[in-house]
């Protein structure tokens, strides 16, 4: 059981981190600063895992002022999904 948990809050900490590459990317991008190509090909990849998630978001919650905050209530809505999946797991 300990390992299924470690494994489970290892796929959150890393879908996490994708979803912040993902705001920073973007930032790079709206930013117009010059990246490589496998740089873009590896923020491309990144948009295709986390915007399963975000586009919902997004649809419910339209840009304010043209911030994006979908990433914040994805963040937010990934730390209860995994407090809860975690708290199943300790029974």
């Amino acid at each position: 059981m300990f390992t299924i948990r470690r494994i489970l809050a290892l796929l959150f900490d890393l879908y996490t981190l994708a979803i912040l590459l993902q705001v920073l990317g973007s930032w790079l991008l709206v930013a117009q600063v010059r990246l490589p190509l496998w740089v873009h090909g590896i923020l491309q990849f990144i948009d295709q895992i986390t915007a399963p998630l975000l586009r919902p978001i997004r649809r419910i919650l339209p840009a304010m002022a043209g911030l994006d905050l979908s990433p914040i209530v994805a963040l937010l809505l990934l730390q209860v999904l995994e407090w809860l999946v975690m708290s199943l797991l300790r029974i």
